[in-house]
């Protein structure tokens, strides 16, 4: 859990697995993570291109992460009755964009919770209906979360070019051999066996 935050044991009533570490320090060797999940992280971050950077170094090549974030344009981020009520909300091509600045290659997105940040009983009783319309994407600027699933990505770097060059590719197999404009093509000899 990000230091500024706190921490939490976790799990409730068995022995404690949560870890309180500065958010851009994590105590995880570099390249040994393949799954990750980020909520409630990203938003509230004081240093978010920090964090971003963090979570490539512990991901493995071809690592996984999904990154929870409140919805820029939803309900959920305008109330400071919820946990998404704090930090910066994200649109969802703001976080695509944030991660392919990390290089990192956004496999899908989607938004959820749907239904307004409310506990009256009429909202809770169509909130299955409510989320199961927005899923459908037909309302899906009012949703509460975006969630983003991108890919560590680890290029090859461009070599500038061979080691060595080849003088004569073909052996001579062309040299006198005409094209098809009647001119001779430079290299072949039929005299010549190879």
């Amino acid at each position: 859990m990000p230091g500024q935050q706190g921490v939490m044991p976790w799990p409730e009533g068995q022995l404690n697995r949560s870890v309180l570490t500065p958010e851009i320090s994590w105590p995880l060797a570099t390249g040994i993570v393949d799954k990750m999940v980020i909520l409630h992280g990203l938003e509230t971050s004081n240093n978010q291109n920090g964090l971003l950077e963090e979570i490539w170094r512990v991901l493995g090549p071809g690592g996984r992460v999904l990154i929870i974030v409140p919805n820029r344009s939803g309900l959920w981020a305008r109330s400071e009755k919820t946990p998404f009520g704090y930090g910066q909300p994200y649109s969802i091509s703001q976080l695509e964009t944030q991660l392919r600045i990390h290089k990192f290659s956004v496999e899908r997105h989607m938004s959820a919770m749907f239904f307004p940040p409310s506990h009256k009983p009429f909202w809770l009783r169509v909130s299955k209906y409510l989320e199961g319309v927005g899923l459908k994407g037909v309302i899906p600027l009012a949703s509460g979360v975006v969630i983003v699933e991108a890919t560590k990505q680890i290029y090859a770097r461009p070599k500038s070019g061979l080691g060595a060059t080849v003088k004569n590719p073909l052996g001579g197999v062309l040299r006198g051999i005409k094209s098809p404009a009647g001119k001779p093509i430079k290299g072949y000899n039929p005299q010549r066996k190879s």
